[in-house]
Order: C-alpha cells, then sequence, then structure tokens
C-alpha cells in the first residue's frame, strides 16, 4: 500500500473533483487494493490513523485535505438534492443562521435519526416527497441545488404538512422570486389545499411575474 505521504499526494490531487468524498471504487484504485478484503484492511487502518472518516458502508470523507459537506450530504443519501432552508439562504431569500443541510429526496427513512445525521461539526436533515416532486433543481459547482422557487414551495410543502422548522413563511422573501415559474411548479404538485396555501405566499409576498 502506498505510504501515508504518498496517498496524501493522490488525495490532494483527486480532492477539488470529488469534493474529498470517496467511496470504495475510488479507495480501491487509490490505494492500489483490488482484492476485497485487502481493500478493507486498508480502509481500516487509514480511518484510525484518522486519514478517512467513514459516512456510511461504502463512502468516506477526506480527513487530511478536507470534504465539501454540500458532497457528504448528497452522496449519504441519495438521491437528493439541496432545498428548503439551505437553498432558500443560499438564494439569498433568507437568513436562517442554521448549521444544518437541509435536502429533499425520494427515499424512505424510516425514523427520525436516519433524517437527520452527523459527520463531525456538520449536520444534515432530510425530507421526503414522492418522486413526482422530485425536480426544479440544477448543479451548482457540483452540487445539487433547487431553483429558488422549487425551494420555496418545498419549503411551504412541509409547513403544509405540519413538519416543524426553524423559519416561518414570514421569513421568506417571496417578492424576489419568479412568479410565472412559481405558478408553473405549483401546478404539478397536483393538491388543492397546498396550492391555495402557497398562492396565499406569493399574493401576500408580492413575487415578481
Amino acid at each position: 500500500m502506498l505510504s501515508i505521504s504518498g496517498l496524501s499526494t493522490r488525495l490532494a490531487a483527486l480532492n477539488p473533483a470529488t469534493g474529498g468524498v470517496y467511496s470504495t471504487a475510488d479507495l480501491s484504485v487509490l490505494l492500489e487494493r483490488s482484492h476485497p478484503s485487502r481493500l478493507t484492511e486498508a480502509v481500516r487502518l487509514l480511518i484510525r490513523e484518522g486519514v478517512l472518516a467513514r459516512v456510511r458502508r461504502g463512502l468516506y470523507a477526506d480527513c487530511l485535505h478536507g470534504y465539501r459537506s454540500e458532497y457528504v450530504g448528497q452522496r449519504w443519501v441519495s438521491p437528493s438534492y439541496l432545498s428548503t432552508e439551505t437553498a432558500l439562504d443560499r438564494h439569498g431569500l433568507c437568513e436562517t443562521g442554521i448549521v444544518p443541510y437541509t435536502y429533499v429526496t425520494t427515499r424512505i427513512l424510516g425514523s427520525r435519526t436516519a433524517a437527520r445525521r452527523r459527520l463531525h461539526a456538520h449536520e444534515f436533515v432530510y425530507r421526503h416527497v414522492d418522486s413526482r416532486l422530485f425536480f426544479g433543481y440544477e448543479s451548482s459547482d457540483g452540487v445539487l441545488l433547487a431553483h429558488p422557487e422549487k425551494a420555496a414551495l418545498d419549503f411551504l410543502y412541509f409547513c403544509h404538512k405540519g413538519q416543524r422548522s426553524v423559519l416561518s413563511p414570514e421569513d421568506v422573501r417571496f417578492s424576489r422570486l419568479n412568479g410565472l415559474r412559481y405558478r408553473r411548479y405549483l401546478r404539478r404538485y397536483r393538491q388543492r389545499g397546498f396550492s391555495d396555501f402557497a398562492l396565499r405566499w406569493l399574493s401576500r409576498k408580492g413575487g415578481r411575474r
């Protein structure tokens, strides 16, 4: 196996492209270990040495050169995209002042513990939607991020369902949204009660047409 210094050089070269997050297949190439048992032994050693941190089975984070928390969160539960509070904050639609990264996923997470996860000082929160509502996002610097209008609708959708948040709809700057896109996305929810709720907030806050 490569020395720690040799591995550090390889990790540093790959870090920008991977966000400091590696799969078992990535590590097999990096560590020059194709046999499963030898690879497992090598990875365990690197975890003990503090070189890697285990995110979940088959996924590891680079502790030598750091990792992008958004990458970790997106790959920890897949498919998922950043939305609700985190995306609203990134689009300048609110000021959360909160630490967790908030994601929307089609994965069904069976418990509250599974839906809220932590790695070092980083917290990740996942909320479930049906596959038909998994849209309205794009890649931003390698991370899937909800469009402003979808982030607002996702946020209101979970508020309407009674899920708790540090934010209130009053905190969201609906006036900065594109009203046409907002309404187009809203039609895909096909829920009359929620549609009325979401349109009230748009009209109340004066979204752009």
